[in-house]
């Protein structure tokens, strides 16, 4: 009759990575200790994606979508975007000139790279009288990269955790059999932008406003997860 030995050992925590393992022995099987471990950083947003909607209704004494647009293109000049590089149209209503009742849109999509330019912007759109915008997102540009970073961290934790423990018998680990990788979704940083240029209008406390000024974005948070076999010898 065949016997298995199985034992579970107690996760060991790392320096931003936590590790747990289980080891396996089989006459008809290689020998293993399998680990599964993590590594996740967190750094600062440096890619923003502000929504835009303009819009003119059917109604008596509206204002036209060119003179909207006109709006848009001089507050986002006066916060220093470059409108060709930085802004795309998501989608838009038919414009036919010829009935009335048509209700017209125009949905864009503003990127931009630096903290302090989404509060300009936002100031800038409110001043020309663009009410309808909203942050959708603040991530990161290099965040391939920094998965791919914590991978590797990820994996150098298990190795180091496998070879505690095959120590602890005697034993020493040898080659990875078996890899798995798998991601957990990144978490996004976010801030009130219209809430925090509301506020440092409707007040005239110098303190408050230098206050709110250093209100800042959250961190993007980045974890990667892996679950290793190595062969124990």
């Amino acid at each position: 009759m065949k016997r298995k030995i199985f034992f579970v050992a107690s996760a060991l925590m790392l320096a931003g990575a936590g590790s747990c393992a289980w080891a396996q022995q089989d006459k008809d099987q290689v020998p293993y200790v399998e680990i599964s471990s993590s590594a996740d950083t967190a750094v600062a947003p440096n890619k923003f994606r502000i929504a835009i909607l303009i819009s003119e209704a059917p109604t008596k004494g509206k204002t036209t979508i060119a003179e909207l647009e006109r709006s848009l293109a001089t507050a986002l000049d006066a916060a220093g975007v470059d409108i060709k590089k930085q802004l795309v149209i998501t989608s838009q209503s038919n414009a036919s000139g010829k009935r009335k009742d048509i209700y017209q849109y125009k949905n864009y999509l503003l990127t931009l790279t630096e903290p302090n330019q989404v509060e300009a912007v936002f100031d800038a759109l409110q001043t020309n009288g663009i009410s309808n915008a909203s942050l959708n997102q603040s991530t990161r540009s290099d965040l391939r990269e920094l998965q791919a970073q914590m991978r590797v961290k990820a994996m150098r934790n298990a190795r180091q955790t496998a070879a505690e423990l095959a120590e602890a018998i005697g034993q020493r680990i040898g080659r990875a059999i078996y890899i798995q990788s798998y991601s957990s979704a990144p978490e996004f940083g976010g801030v009130m932008i219209r809430g925090l240029a509301a506020s440092k209008a409707a007040t005239g406390n110098a303190i408050q406003e230098d206050a709110m000024s250093n209100v800042k974005f959250n961190d993007v948070r980045v974890n990667q997860n892996v679950t290793v076999r190595f062969a124990l010898e």
